[in-house]
């Protein structure tokens, strides 16, 4: 369990957990700053709505050609009050109180305040009076405790509304991507499983090409980066056969001759030790290989590259192993064009490459055979060497 948290599918779904939740929070704070903002308008309707009424109502009174008496103002003021929930203040050209939803100021002086909605009183075209609407604290606290308002009671809707909707929407949210990336990471897992069954030494393991693009691509990669493993690992091992077996020739030789010389069968003559020096000689040029491949192998193998002829090379080369040939009836043939252009090469090393597939070809072909060595150009750019002979 401790390994899951450390996981790169758990990293993906807590990251993703919390993007989601800052999301529906951001989201969620920005609809209940929205709601409010509505609720502030409609409030504002509401009240703009109640003042027109209030403002009509005034208007009728005083239009009306059976104008009632202060009392039948004032009754109606209170009836008008209790409906809205507001305090309706009336006022007469001279500024006195005329009208008091409350009774409290009528017959004095009032001075609304500044944040007051002040409107005419109109008789036509004419302006007789003012009068305010005002909020009333006390009606308003009295009717929230009657029942909740309908605009806090929708505000309250909302955001419970939220608070579900966003926890649903977390939880779903997390459930999908935990599946997802489980589906999305199992190639992944199973490139690890392959790593980890390469480096303990089976390198025939390979890992499968699906999922995503990318990962597609990375699996194919990394089975072509096996089947080099692979086929390294192979060329090794064949590569420490060949050294045994070639390194055997030599050693058991050289063994034969230093038992039979211990045992008296053979004198320890000059002509004993010229053989057994060349068996020795034999080994160190084996040896030299060896060590020449290992640094061509670490890419430490340093070239000496200057202007040669590459038939003069060559012709060196046949000539070194022409008593060989010759000891087995072998005819050896150079077919090389003497005026080819200079070639910038290491002549050392190309003496060594052509002088082992000759000695090989010399092996290998029987006796009355032939051995052909052959140069020439490829399109005037590239230089081409071929030993070809009549063995199998």
């Amino acid at each position: 369990m401790a390994r899951y948290f450390y996981s790169l599918q758990f990293r993906l779904v807590l990251g993703f957990t919390v993007v989601l939740a800052m999301a529906l929070a951001g989201v969620s704070a920005y609809v209940g700053y929205a709601a409010d903002r509505e609720v502030e308008r409609f409030q504002r309707q509401q009240d703009d709505s109640r003042t027109e009424r209030v403002q009509r109502v005034i208007n009728q009174f005083y239009n009306s050609r059976e104008r009632g008496n202060a009392a039948q103002l004032q009754a109606l003021l209170e009836q008008a009050g209790r409906i809205s929930n507001r305090r309706i203040i009336v006022q007469g050209r001279n500024g006195e109180v005329v009208g008091d939803s409350h009774l409290q100021l009528v017959g004095r002086r009032y001075q609304p305040a500044p944040d007051a909605g002040v409107l005419p009183v109109l008789v036509g075209s004419q302006q007789v009076g003012s009068f305010a609407v005002i909020r009333d604290p006390v009606a308003e606290a009295s009717a929230q405790g009657v029942a909740e308002p309908v605009a806090a009671s929708l505000v309250s809707a909302v955001n419970r509304s939220l608070i579900w909707t966003g926890l649903a929407a977390v939880a779903l949210g997390t459930l999908l991507v935990s599946i997802l990336s489980r589906k999305l990471l199992a190639p992944v897992k199973y490139l690890g499983a392959t790593a980890q069954q390469l480096g303990s030494g089976d390198f025939s393991q390979r890992a499968p090409a699906e999922g995503a693009n990318e990962i597609r691509q990375l699996a194919v990669a990394f089975n072509s980066m096996a089947a080099n493993l692979e086929d390294a690992e192979r060329q090794r091992r064949n590569l420490v056969a060949d050294v045994a077996h070639e390194l055997r020739t030599p050693v058991s030789n050289i063994q034969g001759y230093m038992e039979a010389v211990k045992d008296g069968l053979l004198e320890p003559n000059e002509g004993t030790i010229e053989t057994i020096h060349g068996q020795v000689v034999h080994l160190g040029h084996l040896v030299e290989d060896l060590r020449l491949l290992a640094q061509a192998e670490a890419g430490a193998l340093q070239l000496h590259r200057i202007p040669s002829q590459m038939p003069v090379v060559l012709q060196g080369c046949v000539d070194a192993v022409r008593p060989r040939a010759e000891a087995k009836g072998i005819t050896l043939t150079l077919e090389a064009d003497m005026a080819m252009p200079y070639v910038e090469m290491d002549s050392t090393r190309i003496s060594q490459v052509v002088n082992n597939l000759l000695e090989n070809a010399i092996i290998h072909t029987p006796e009355g055979g032939s051995v052909t060595v052959t140069s020439g150009t490829d399109q005037g750019r590239m230089v081409r060497v071929a030993v070809a002979d009549s063995g199998t």
